[in-house]
């Protein structure tokens, strides 16, 4: 895969800022749309004899995305990303463009979000308390106090919120692929999730980053119930298991030269 790297380095040295053209109405935040994503990066890869192709297919009974990068020399590189089951064709159309859009910028290593961890709980500023009560003395007059501000309780992060934002950051998600996966369950925080379902979105994420790490998209599952799963259940914590898993499977991808 010699040529393919030589040739992905030197694109990407010459990709275009990717503008964050569209706007969450809900979650007020800039993101780049797929076609501004593409817009900054085709040129160059076009220049250095790159494609990038998108399929879906059929894997095992499962709807998964295929990005391939092509070079002209015919090496390639190939990413799977495991789509959610919806039934409504408008959300899945909906899903897919967000799935292309990751896919694109996970494979290219860009990014196309703003940075913003806030999974539904807002980190409020620190409130300076003051140094001390008590008011300088003027000349003929006793000490006054000043009545003592309560301190500024920060809300709690609900402990779901907080499991899928640990995984998320450790995998670096895409915050807005969680929102999607959340909207196509009918709510809008982890917090709303049952166990089961807080289950299945932390095993969509974690098989979304081991997408290209794997062979196939049964292995990566099967790793995953192994080295996660069952560490969870032997009383691993899940954070060490998952960070475990992906040294682990990074460590088995082979050499590029």
């Amino acid at each position: 895969m010699q040529e393919l790297i030589k040739a992905l380095i030197k694109a990407k040295s010459e990709f275009n800022p990717i503008q964050k053209d569209g706007t969450n109405p809900h979650y007020k935040r800039k993101y780049a749309t797929l076609d501004a994503v593409l817009d900054a990066v085709t040129p160059a890869l076009g220049k250095h004899g790159l494609v990038i192709i998108q399929t879906t297919e059929i894997c095992e009974g499962k709807t998964v995305l295929r990005t391939h990068i092509f070079h002209e020399s015919g090496e390639s590189i190939t990413s799977t990303y495991p789509l959610p089951e919806i039934s409504d064709s408008q959300k899945l159309g909906a899903a897919l463009t967000y799935a292309r859009r990751y896919a694109v910028c996970a494979i290219l290593s860009v990014t196309a979000d703003e940075d913003n961890d806030a999974e539904g709980v807002a980190t409020p500023k620190k409130t300076e308390q003051p140094h001390n009560n008590i008011r300088p003395r003027k000349d003929n007059q006793h000490l006054l106090l000043r009545p003592t501000k309560q301190a500024v309780t920060p809300p709690s992060i609900n402990p779901k919120d907080l499991r899928i934002k640990e995984v998320r950051t450790l995998l670096n998600y895409p915050l807005d692929l969680v929102k999607q996966w959340l909207h196509s369950r009918n709510v809008t925080s982890p917090s709303e999730l049952d166990s089961i379902q807080i289950d299945e979105l932390v095993k969509t994420m974690c098989l979304a980053w081991a997408g290209n790490k794997f062979v196939h998209l049964n292995h990566a599952a099967n790793s995953y119930q192994k080295h996660v799963i069952d560490a969870v259940l032997r009383g691993v914590s899940e954070m060490e298991a998952i960070q475990a898993w992906m040294e682990g499977a990074l460590a088995q991808l082979p050499e590029l030269n």
